[in-house]
């Protein structure tokens, strides 16, 4: 018997995928994880045979979750409605994915390989493999286009210190004491930037986690950023952001 796990942020998707498996004879739903937080904890717990990976979700992506793993004893099987750069590197790796909405012939398909797989130590190197081409097509560091007024500035994403709501329009606040301001709404950067390692710590604050120095639960609850930045973080956020820390 498979004993699978399911990690991907859409509960719509969750419920799809366990109906389709529920008709395996041989594969058993050992759990749900909706996050790469709750996931690595699943994946402690249960100690699955098999996951189905999503390759983004809300506080990162799939291979955030397998850098932050030591022994990968199971066999992964990758669903994305993204058909960018990852699906070349799944080729490339001979890794199995899935595109979103699945057919249920190619999970069937993709099944069927998982029982054919001839033991762990493929699949670490597969993984291995996975993970270095993942790292050689994403190594051009990761870029946005800000408008202000009528000027086009071209920011790199680890440029980005935090981001301010200021009514209908949003403050970027860059290092080296620079700021941009942008007439749009704070919350289509979110949309944007939370799959890549921003985080809206309060509903005026969008800040840049690998730019977190310290983060403080007392006073309310306040967070410390590279350049002697501090800011609040509002009451209902604070336990998300303490579980997204412990994972970065």
């Amino acid at each position: 018997m498979i004993r699978a796990l399911l990690i991907d942020d859409e509960k719509p998707f969750i419920a799809t995928l366990r109906k389709l498996l529920d008709g395996v004879s041989d594969v058993v739903v050992v759990g749900e994880a909706r996050s790469v937080a709750s996931g690595l904890s699943q994946i402690d717990e249960l100690e699955p045979d098999l996951i189905f990976l999503d390759v983004e979700m809300e506080d990162g992506t799939g291979f955030d979750l397998l850098k932050k793993i030591s022994r990968r004893d199971f066999r992964v099987i990758f669903v994305t409605a993204y058909d960018h750069y990852a699906v070349e590197a799944f080729r490339f790796s001979a890794i199995d994915y899935l595109l979103k909405p699945i057919i249920s012939t190619d999970l069937y398909t993709a099944l069927e390989k998982v029982r054919e797989a001839a033991g762990r130590e493929k699949i670490n190197y597969q993984l291995s493999v996975l993970m270095d081409n993942i790292h050689q097509l994403s190594k051009e560091k990761k870029k946005i286009v800000l408008k202000e007024l009528d000027t086009l500035h071209v920011v790199q994403l680890d440029e980005i210190l935090w981001c301010n709501a200021d009514g209908s329009y949003s403050v970027f606040y860059l290092t080296g004491n620079r700021k941009i301001m942008v007439s749009s709404h704070l919350k289509e950067f979110e949309d944007i930037l939370t799959p890549n390692g921003f985080f809206r710590i309060h509903r005026s604050h969008l800040v840049n986690l690998n730019k977190v120095k310290k983060f403080s639960k007392t006073d309310g609850g306040t967070i410390l950023l590279e350049e002697n930045v501090s800011l609040p973080v509002s009451v209902r956020k604070r336990e998300r952001l303490a579980e997204m820390l412990a994972h970065f």
